[in-house]
């Protein structure tokens, strides 16, 4: 009842024998043109992160739902004041919202990628400690920042 693995791939070895005899590569001499080349490191390297702060920062929900840009919340006193968080909604945010929680993520991926700059050669100490202040500096705020905004976003979370 169960066909051996072996005469399975004979099988659809014979399938490819019969189905190329009929199809036939085209000899095409195409060339590359002339204006088009790699792009630079640096290039890709830019359009990375910057299609990372986009997704990270939640455009494609922005477009969908169109949420505003920020809101607005009623005192004790009745007077309006704005608000850039929108509380005890995880699923929802305010456009600005996002975009800050994007920064701070696509800053810590920097403050990792200027920490792995430390393994380059040749770095002179002054260049060193000074990629080494940055990188962590950089690492370090965005992950306080960001619990801030969860603290912000969900009051009373992880709190004892």
């Amino acid at each position: 009842s169960k066909m051996p693995a072996a005469l399975a791939a004979t099988n659809m070895e014979t399938l490819y024998r019969i189905l190329f005899l009929v199809l036939k590569c085209l000899n095409l001499k195409l060339k590359k043109p002339p204006w088009l080349h790699l792009p630079l490191a640096m290039t890709v390297y830019a359009l990375v992160t910057v299609s990372y702060f986009l997704i990270a920062g939640g455009i494609i929900y922005d477009v969908i739902a169109e949420p505003p840009s920020i809101g607005s919340m009623t005192d004790e006193l009745g007077h309006q004041r704005p608000v850039a968080f929108l509380a005890y909604r995880v699923n929802r945010q305010y456009i600005k919202e996002g975009l800050t929680s994007s920064f701070l993520f696509t800053m810590e991926g920097l403050g990792f990628i200027i920490l792995d700059q430390l393994n380059a050669p040749n770095i002179p100490e002054f260049n060193s400690c000074l990629l080494l202040f940055i990188g962590f500096i950089c690492v370090q705020l965005s992950f306080f920042m960001a619990r801030v905004f969860i603290r912000m976003k969900l009051p009373g979370y992880l709190t004892g």
